[in-house]
């Protein structure tokens, strides 16, 4: 009786032992052979066709010989696994279909995740439900199979054991911070310091970490990272932080400010701008101060006889195809530097969503806000930032308010 166990690790890198034997090392270079592998124990439940393992490991006709490029990696994952003490039978095929061998014991770093995951769903006591997620999250050593990221059988699977990762630390941060105690936000800050890493855009780990630093009392932390964690949302996603963030916020501000100085205040306010000097450009803000900055200036326009305009900026494809995320970041920075560049200093702008901005500006006539909008039109063509994507700049009239 074969007693060789196949150990199979996918998270950081993949690694593959045969009991004692080391057969791939981390961060080595995954072939063929070795992907079949990790795909046929991905979907040990069924047979898998020549067709489906064809798709999924030869995409777009990377051979001219799919299938005999199959038979090539079987045959050489075989031999493999065979010289390391498995049994000659732990792939099998049949019919045009291969599959794991279930009688063959492998243990796979995904599939305990998955055992942990369902346990604490299932489980009703809270100190239980803890102890299985701190084992979820010492077992979740880093993305799934990152070398292999862009195959397209990988992407799902990598997508939902994230999610699956992400609900864990979510429900481990609940679970100690509804203790109040002191050891327990710290370990919230351990365990949210880690996943920010792989998800550095969950505003609902943002908001456990804040929480964590309110129950420790660290308001300069707050203070200090709060602004960097709002600009960047900003950047990336067009928004910004919700209320619940917003409030921690406000508490960690209260009081921080008290001075007897009017001297130090104009100090402090002189600091914000002292890397921007001299000041070029229109004033780029958040959404939520360029609302309480268009009721100051529509009240003052209606004093010194100047009309406000708004003109929504928004980038668009011209092919009909979506924009990707990471090209609709990277252009709405280069937009925003034209658009800030055209106007003056007194105007205002704000990212509105993920691919428009809002633009206030202050004229004698509402007819003035057509120069500005051909100068914008005039800076983006002459950037080239992309023949793929064009700006639509629309103008409204708000009504006074008195």
């Amino acid at each position: 009786m074969n007693n060789v166990l196949l150990q199979v690790e996918t998270l950081g890198g993949l690694r593959i032992k045969a009991g004692d034997k080391v057969l791939l090392e981390q961060g080595a270079r995954i072939n063929k052979p070795w992907e079949l592998l990790v795909f046929l124990l991905l979907n040990m439940d069924e047979p898998l066709t020549n067709e489906q393992i064809c798709e999924a490991l030869w995409e777009d006709d990377e051979v001219a010989n799919p299938a005999g490029a199959l038979k090539n990696a079987d045959y050489s994952l075989r031999k493999h696994l065979t010289a390391a003490g498995l049994p000659a039978d732990c792939v099998m095929t049949r019919d045009r279909e291969y599959c794991w061998n279930p009688a063959t014991p492998v243990q796979l770093d995904v599939q305990t995740l998955n055992a942990l995951f369902r346990q604490g769903r299932s489980e009703k006591d809270p100190a239980r439900q803890l102890e299985l997620c701190r084992d979820f999250l010492n077992q979740y050593t880093g993305d799934f199979l990152p070398s292999l990221s862009g195959r397209r059988w990988v992407l799902p699977k990598a997508s939902a054991l994230s999610q699956k990762y992400l609900s864990v630390v979510l429900r481990a941060c609940d679970l100690l911070l509804a203790g109040g105690e002191r050891s327990s936000a710290q370990e919230v800050l351990d365990i949210c310091s880690r996943a920010l890493l792989l998800e550095p855009l969950s505003e609902e780990l943002y908001l456990r970490h804040f929480t964590a630093l309110k129950q420790l009392n660290m308001k300069n932390a707050i203070l200090n990272h709060y602004p960097i964690i709002s600009n960047m949302f900003l950047d990336e996603t067009g928004e910004v932080l919700g209320p619940e963030l917003q409030s921690i916020f406000r508490w960690a501000s209260e009081g921080t400010n008290t001075v007897d100085d009017i001297h130090q205040i104009q100090k402090d306010l002189d600091e914000v701008t002292r890397d921007d000097r001299p000041i070029r450009g229109a004033y780029f803000c958040p959404y939520e101060v360029f609302k309480h900055m268009y009721h100051m200036v529509v009240r003052s326009a209606v004093r010194v006889d100047n009309t406000v305009v708004l003109l929504l900026v928004g980038l668009q494809s011209t092919g009909g195809q979506a924009m990707s995320k990471q090209e609709t970041a990277r252009v709405m920075l280069q937009l925003r530097e034209i658009i800030k560049n055209t106007l003056r200093k007194g105007d205002v702008f704000s990212r509105y969503s993920r691919n428009q901005y809002v633009l206030m500006l202050s004229v004698r006539q509402p007819g003035d806000s057509g120069v500005v909008a051909e100068r914008l039109l005039k800076g983006w063509k002459a950037s080239g930032l992309s023949s793929s994507m064009r700006i639509d700049i629309s103008t409204g009239l708000p009504e006074p308010i008195v």
